[in-house]
């Protein structure tokens, strides 16, 4: 009987102290799930600091239009974004670099459209080319010159800044003090150049203005 009352008092001790312990493993259990979640949230904080998470999930959101319609932007553009958004999680730097960024794909600066006014401008002249008996004292008696002459048929004025005949194979010389370039060429205005080629070698000439260049043929 002795036996069996020590039996039953031991257990009962055994089981006290099981329950005792138990509230103690729980919280340590407690606490180590609490500074797991609370270490995630913090380096999920650090990603984007020092912006919002907000702030960079629209930004990633832009740059990845960007990339995903690039055909409608400049390769430059595209580069750049495929390249934040490579590198934005790894390095402070490159997240600091794409937030300050003015990318956008609502910004024309990057967009690879080109107005059709700033492909060809809205420039008229005519242009023709003559011969006459050269004029100058070297040369021998009834040599023949050729003078490119271009008039302005435009509505306002342009100034002729250059050009450049059969892509540059054909030199020219200032006709007369008129035509010293750069020119002013209002309306029905005529300039003129003597050719250092023959005249029926001119193919075209592409006039540079103020206001774009314009290519002539012949």
């Amino acid at each position: 009987m002795k036996k069996i009352l020590s039996t039953v008092a031991l257990s009962t001790l055994l089981l006290a102290c099981s329950q005792n312990n138990q509230p103690a493993q729980q919280s340590a259990t407690d606490q180590a799930e609490h500074s797991s979640s609370h270490t995630a949230t913090q380096k999920e904080q650090s990603k984007y600091a020092p912006y919002s998470k907000e702030e960079v999930e629209a930004k990633v959101q832009a740059l990845t239009q960007i990339v995903e319609n690039d055909t409608e932007y400049l390769p430059a553009a595209v580069k750049q974004a495929q390249s934040f958004l490579e590198s934005w999680e790894k390095y402070p730097e490159a997240l600091k670099s794409m937030m300050e960024s003015d990318l956008d794909p609502n910004n024309p600066d990057y967009s690879n459209h080109i107005p059709m006014e700033m492909e060809q401008p809205a420039l008229s002249v005519r242009a023709q080319i003559s011969s006459r008996e050269s004029q100058s004292a070297f040369n021998v008696q009834g040599a023949i010159e050729y003078i490119l002459e271009i008039q302005s048929t435009n509505d306002q004025p342009f100034v002729l800044q250059g050009m450049s005949i059969n892509r540059g194979r054909c030199g020219f010389s200032t006709g007369d003090f008129y035509s010293k370039l750069p020119v002013t060429l209002n309306y029905s205005q005529t300039v003129k150049y003597l050719l250092k080629c023959k005249g029926d070698q001119v193919l075209e000439a592409e006039l540079i203005t103020d206001q774009g260049s314009l290519s002539i043929t012949f």
